[in-house]
């Protein structure tokens, strides 16, 4: 071997030593780090390298030289292809295994180490089929229309019949989505292929739809998406201009309601706003859940802050134990939790729409409450982490679904004074390279 690396388009032989956070296999040739995709550890392989990637290369399975015989066939058709998972071929113990490696591995690079001090517990795992908000990418070209997920490489389109990891009622939904888009004015392909957006959420009151289009629907629009929602027996059909910035879309404006798509939040019901957030699973929101009441339930008696609340996820259980003051940028998501709490009685809850990774709430703020709960986007909290780790608070409990920015976050927390009481992995990305959790802090 060079002391370059490998020479690409080479066949080596490789032992898979452990999983990446892309999900790819990862084993050592020489000094080099080399990725192969559905591989598992302890599996040997020959493996041609194909390219750079990163400070390492990536290669693909020419033969396997021993291969696991725990293997489980594939739930999907797809898999391999389709970008959206990465692990169905992993056994069930090496599965749960390595999601909560993910988690230990971040935590060590910020010199966080479990053990003595603190547990990472046991994954909690969500089951297949129980995907109860999932967004596909389409594209109508003249050749017909496409919708499913990207593929492991590129912004195509994977055109799919199924898909074993969303609910029942989302994948009924692929086939009919796909009829109405071929009849859309507003996709109408040029020389190019007209790329939209579906993402679907199963509410309490039934599914709710957001189109994402490249221009607006006109009147003809509207009526086939009304008929659309009607013959699907769906609560709402929404649409909004596809935006520069997927992170950062625009509002999505209701085509019709047929009936107001709620959730249950424990005491109370919200009414979503059209493509709201919403945790990916059920299963996976009661494990955050009971998670984050069990901490904070350990706290002194007094308010506590859910701070990134959304709609109210955490906000309206903790609501119905102790006075909550629930924050967050998004002015429909706040709207709507401010609305449900009103309507609610026996909870005690406030609101305040307020960025806070430009504004987080400052140490001052912060010292009226007992217990603070931050779920934030993947980005995480580091502004509202440093104003936590100068306060006065008691319990503070992390949520969230990357590692490495919740580890930094925690770093932080630390450094400030906390004590990391225990760490709880949750799996709502079944078969995916991520990872959810939940992290509760003790002032020491």
């Amino acid at each position: 071997m060079a002391a370059s690396g490998p020479r690409l388009g080479r066949s080596v032989e490789l032992t898979i030593d452990s999983l990446g956070a892309r999900g790819d296999g990862i084993a050592r040739l020489g000094a080099a780090t080399v990725f192969v995709p559905f591989t598992v550890p302890g599996e040997r392989v020959r493996a041609l390298i194909e390219a750079k990637r990163g400070d390492g290369y990536a290669a693909v399975v020419e033969e396997w030289i021993a291969r696991d015989a725990a293997r489980p066939a594939p739930a999907c058709p797809a898999f391999g292809a389709c970008g959206g998972c990465a692990w169905q071929h992993l056994p069930a113990p090496v599965y749960a295994a390595v999601k909560r490696d993910l988690l230990i591995a971040a935590l060590h690079r910020q010199k966080l180490r479990p053990g003595d001090a603190f547990a990472v517990e046991a994954t909690r795992i969500s089951p297949a089929a129980a995907r109860r908000r999932v967004r596909f990418a389409g594209l109508r070209s003249r050749a017909g229309v496409r919708l499913g997920l990207h593929p492991r490489a590129g912004h195509d389109v994977l055109d799919l019949a199924q898909c074993p990891v969303a609910a029942p009622g989302i994948a009924a939904l692929l086939d009919p989505c796909r009829r109405v888009a071929a009849t859309l004015d507003a996709l109408q392909p040029g020389r190019k292929p007209a790329a939209f957006q579906v993402a679907v959420t199963l509410a309490d009151g039934g599914a709710d739809v957001t189109w994402t289009l490249p221009q607006t629907p006109g009147l003809a629009d509207r009526e086939r998406l009304a008929r659309f929602a009607a013959e699907q027996d769906l609560a709402r059909v929404s649409w909004r201009a596809r935006a520069a910035d997927e992170d950062r879309p625009g509002a999505a404006e209701p085509v019709t309601q047929r009936r107001p798509p709620v959730i249950a939040f424990g005491p109370a019901s919200v009414e979503l706003p059209p493509d709201a957030f919403l945790q990916a699973t059920r299963e996976g929101e009661a494990a955050i859940r009971d998670a984050v009441l069990a901490a904070v339930a350990a706290a002194p008696r007094g308010p506590a802050a859910d701070l990134f609340a959304g709609c109210g996820t955490l906000a309206l259980p903790l609501a119905a134990e102790r006075a909550v003051h629930a924050v967050d940028g998004d002015a429909a998501a706040i709207a709507a939790l401010d609305a449900a709490a009103r309507r609610t009685q026996r909870i005690r809850l406030t609101t305040e729409r307020r960025d806070l990774a430009l504004r987080p709430l400052t140490a001052g703020e912060l010292g009226r409450f007992v217990a603070a709960v931050f779920d934030p986007p993947r980005a995480g909290a580091m502004a509202q982490a440093r104003e936590l780790a100068r306060s006065k608070v008691a319990t503070v409990v992390a949520v969230s679904c990357d590692p490495a920015s919740l580890a930094r976050d925690l770093r932080l927390l630390v450094d400030g004074g906390y004590a990391i009481e225990r760490v709880v992995p949750i799996d709502q990305f079944l078969w995916s390279p991520r990872v959810e959790a939940v992290a509760v802090l003790r002032r020491r």
